[in-house]
């Protein structure tokens, strides 16, 4: 029954393909490899192609889709409508749960994310988030739970309860190197652990790029008193070139010079 209806999906992609239409998708209530397949045929298809998770559902990611991750990565034009539902990780390796490539657009709204276990969220293209929670997450070897490159909006939701390996030379809850706007997102109960001689940790975000806030609040982004160090905090923690703009409180924000970082203080 599974082959024929991949087999329908191929011949409709391939009819979608000539007019350059989106596909369409309505996942069942924890069918979360029906999710796996929808991403992949909307990274073949033309257009703007729509997701959408069942009310209140819940799925569980038990495996790795592709190296790394525990869906594939975004390549295309896609939206994900939530519906409040839970997308939830329990791969046996380090995994992210979800990237965006370079080029690529996702929006995604009303859903909760949870349990990544190398990270959460990576984005090389153009991702926004309406009312996305980032919860429960954990770190492998990234050094960081949501890692943008590239275009980042999120607009209400929020980052929380995450765990970060603070054993690297650069690690952030949120790790900005390219352009993230934060409108009425909380991020908060996040922990740093872990320590390096060089580190530069945040528990809320690392920045090396822009960041745009407005009505962005932190909490709580402990770093344990053993392992703190100045070039700690638990706001937006600007690194180089990093800038902030917006209406951030000054006390949400720490200018890190290069100085101070190559000295390690």
């Amino acid at each position: 029954m599974r082959t024929a209806k991949l087999l329908l999906l191929s011949v409709a992609i391939a009819g979608l393909s000539a007019c350059g239409r989106g596909l369409e998708f309505d996942i069942a209530n924890t069918d979360s490899l029906a999710l796996e397949q929808a991403i992949r045929a909307a990274n073949e298809a033309p257009g703007h192609s729509t997701i959408r998770l069942a009310r209140n559902g819940f799925y569980i990611l038990s495996r790795e889709a592709q190296a790394g991750l525990m869906l594939p990565a975004v390549q295309g034009r896609l939206t994900i409508e939530g519906n409040h539902a839970e997308l939830r990780g329990y791969s046996t390796g380090p995994a992210a749960i979800l990237e965006v490539r370079e080029g690529a657009r996702l929006r995604i709204r009303d859903l909760v994310m949870a349990e990544g276990t190398n990270g959460t969220l990576r984005n090389f293209g153009q991702l926004r988030l309406e009312n996305v929670d980032v919860v429960d997450g954990s770190v492998a070897t990234l050094p960081a739970i949501v890692l943008n490159h590239g275009e980042l909006e999120a607009i209400g939701g929020e980052i929380a309860y995450n765990y970060l390996l603070s054993n690297r030379r650069d690690a952030g809850t949120v790790l900005n190197y390219g352009n993230a706007s934060f409108t009425g997102t909380r991020i908060h109960g996040n922990r740093a652990i872990g320590s390096y001689p060089t580190v530069v940790v945040s528990g809320g975000v690392l920045n090396f790029g822009v960041v745009e806030a407005r009505q962005l609040s932190f909490a709580d982004n402990e770093i344990p008193s053993e392992d703190a160090r100045g070039l700690s905090f638990g706001g937006i923690l600007n690194v180089g070139n990093g800038q902030v703009r917006g209406g951030a409180p000054d006390a949400d924000v720490l200018e890190a010079p290069t100085a101070d970082i190559i000295a390690g203080r």
